[in-house]
């Protein structure tokens, strides 16, 4: 079994050094890492180096919408690279390689951690270790794990697996053993999953699941409660949790925060089906390992029915959860990322699954579960040579880069299908208009021809009022003169300050896949979120790139703006 683990952690670290891009410390990353730079760089802890839409202006000062605790975890390995590049001579900036490569480092030691509390678990739920070191195998390589361990490891996802994994094994110990130092251990553990990503609360809901029936539970529960470690524990939690207290009150002088005023749930309008099944990053389409491991359900009913029964209530209750976010796709990512956290529940029924089969089924399910690792590290070869996009996915843009791998197709895909922002007061529409300014038309007022045009624009609009979140929807018509006249043409969005100086910047690729066909007409709808903060009298422009000059027709332009602004 040990050899299992050294096994994974050789292979991770092998990935990680053949890599040719070293940089992990980037997008959301940066923010979850900034309390470390703040605070040890830049001895400025009210000042935050991340993303200027995960930066939030409070009357009172900046705060981070991101939570400490992967600072916290990361936080030795980032003391490791200051020793080093302080030896060296080398950028004490915190983004330098050996920052980068701390991080790196950082990932795959907790990895490594959490597949071995994943191995004592499971031990302890009385599982063979010749199907646990399988099991292990398939959750390293065979999920996203992977992908969030060698490619983002800045990301919170595999802090929260070990964790996970860490709190399951402890929490069983607990009622098994009743040794006053699980009662801690839980405490501390349960405290950092929520500082890491505090709804993560919710895999409280599994923890009945490690009784025999709803007498075991309410038994040992009336006992545990008992106990004066149990209260003491409850303090240790709090004081755990209150370093992020500590942080938003020397940040700006309060001790509670909404950080995520500007997002959160649907409760009445869960998006399951997409957020399992969609392309858009759904789960079962990247990571179809996770859709097998979950027909262990089936023996799981047949050795426990309240076993069962639990499990059932509790994956439902998680995916309800994340389901019924706003952003259920949970943004650039591979697979729906937040689910990462949860694999070691997907692993125990996984577990139920192959200790019940007969030798032979075994022997086919092993077949296909090897089939999904393959096809779990094929996509993930895609998404990091940008074969697959990480947002904004559909089945027209599958299928085009299904099963292809050469670089070639590297960023091939176009559009922008973000979805809409999150409102509590609903959106607010700021501008519509049909109208284009240019002077080269065909036929009619309302198509254009791109022969030797090199911009078309569609809006220039001002702003009358401060904003902070806009979701834009353009749609058109476009028609090549030859297959992919349009290939290199860019929907350029753009913002400035009365200054001219630029505030944000985003281009797409006209055409959502490469054209097979010509050259009929084609409907393209374009949906941009917008989370730059822009103030009055600022500008917000949008145009066509025609960046080759190339012929091709444009016709019934139309542009909608809306406000999604919020206060925190």
């Amino acid at each position: 079994m040990n050899l299992i683990i050294a096994f994974c952690a050789v292979v991770f670290l092998t990935v990680v050094f053949s890599f040719e891009r070293h940089v992990v410390i980037d997008g959301d990353a940066k923010d979850y890492y900034s309390y470390l730079v703040s605070l040890f760089i830049d001895h400025n802890f009210t000042h935050q180096t991340g993303n200027d839409w995960y930066l939030i202006q409070t009357p009172t000062g900046t705060i981070n919408v991101h939570t400490i605790g992967v600072s916290i975890l990361i936080a030795p390995f980032f003391f490791g690279a200051f020793l080093y590049s302080k030896i060296f001579n080398l950028p004490l900036d915190g983004f330098s390689m050996p920052f980068q490569m701390g991080v790196y480092f950082a990932g795959v030691f907790y990895c490594v951690i959490g597949l071995l509390f994943l191995k004592k678990l499971l031990l302890q739920l009385n599982f063979k270790q010749n199907l646990i070191g399988l099991l292990l195998i398939l959750t390293a390589f065979g999920t996203h794990l992977f992908s969030y361990t060698v490619n983002e490891s800045g990301m919170p996802h595999v802090y929260a697996f070990a964790l996970t994994s860490a709190f399951f094994y402890f929490i069983l110990n607990l009622f098994q053993k009743r040794e006053a130092k699980y009662f801690y251990l839980c405490a501390v553990v349960l405290g950092l999953i929520i500082l890491v990503r505090p709804v993560n609360i919710i895999l409280l809901s599994f923890v009945p699941f490690f009784f025999q029936n709803r007498y075991d539970l309410i038994s040992n529960l009336k006992v545990v409660v008992k106990s004066k470690h149990f209260y003491l524990s409850i303090i240790v939690l709090f004081l755990v949790c209150g370093i992020q207290s500590l942080a938003w009150y020397s940040q700006n002088g309060k001790l509670l925060q909404d950080s995520y005023a500007g997002n959160g749930f649907y409760f009445n309008d869960p998006q399951l089906l997409k957020m399992l099944f969609g392309f858009n990053n759904g789960l079962f389409i990247y990571v179809p390992l996770c859709f097998l491991l979950l027909f262990g359900l089936i023996p799981m009913f047949a050795s426990n029915r309240y076993k069962g029964f639990v499990f059932i209530i509790s994956i439902g209750f998680i995916l309800y959860i994340f389901a019924s976010y706003w952003a259920y796709n949970y943004f650039d990512g591979f697979g729906i990322r937040t689910l990462v956290d949860f694999l070691p529940v997907f692993v125990i029924a996984g577990a139920y699954l192959f200790q019940a089969l007969s030798s032979k089924l075994n022997y086919l399910v092993i077949a296909l579960a090897s089939l999904f690792l393959f096809m779990n590290i094929f996509h993930i070869y895609q998404y990091k040579n940008g074969l697959i996009k990480a947002n904004g996915m559909n089945f027209e843009k599958y299928s085009y880069v299904f099963l292809k791998s050469n670089k070639l197709y590297a960023d091939s895909l176009g559009g922008a299908n973000d979805l809409p922002l999150y409102s509590k007061t609903g959106k607010q529409l700021l501008f519509e208009s049909n109208y284009i300014a240019s002077n080269q038309k065909l036929d009619n007022d309302s198509v254009y021809n791109f022969a030797n045009l090199e911009y078309l624009l569609g809006f220039d609009y001002e702003f009358k009022k401060s904003v902070n979140n806009l979701f834009i929807i353009a749609e058109f018509e476009r028609k090549e003169t030859k297959n992919n006249s349009s290939f290199n043409a860019q929907l350029t969005l753009g913002g400035s300050d009365p200054a001219k100086k630029n505030k944000m910047y985003q281009a797409y690729r006209l055409n959502e896949t490469p054209a097979v066909s010509c050259c009929d007409w084609k409907k393209c709808t374009y949906s941009i979120a917008v989370t730059t903060k822009f103030n009055k009298e600022d500008k917000l422009n949008l145009f066509i790139w025609n960046v080759d000059k190339t012929p091709f027709f444009i016709k019934n332009f139309k542009v909608k703006i809306f406000d999604y602004s919020y206060i925190i």
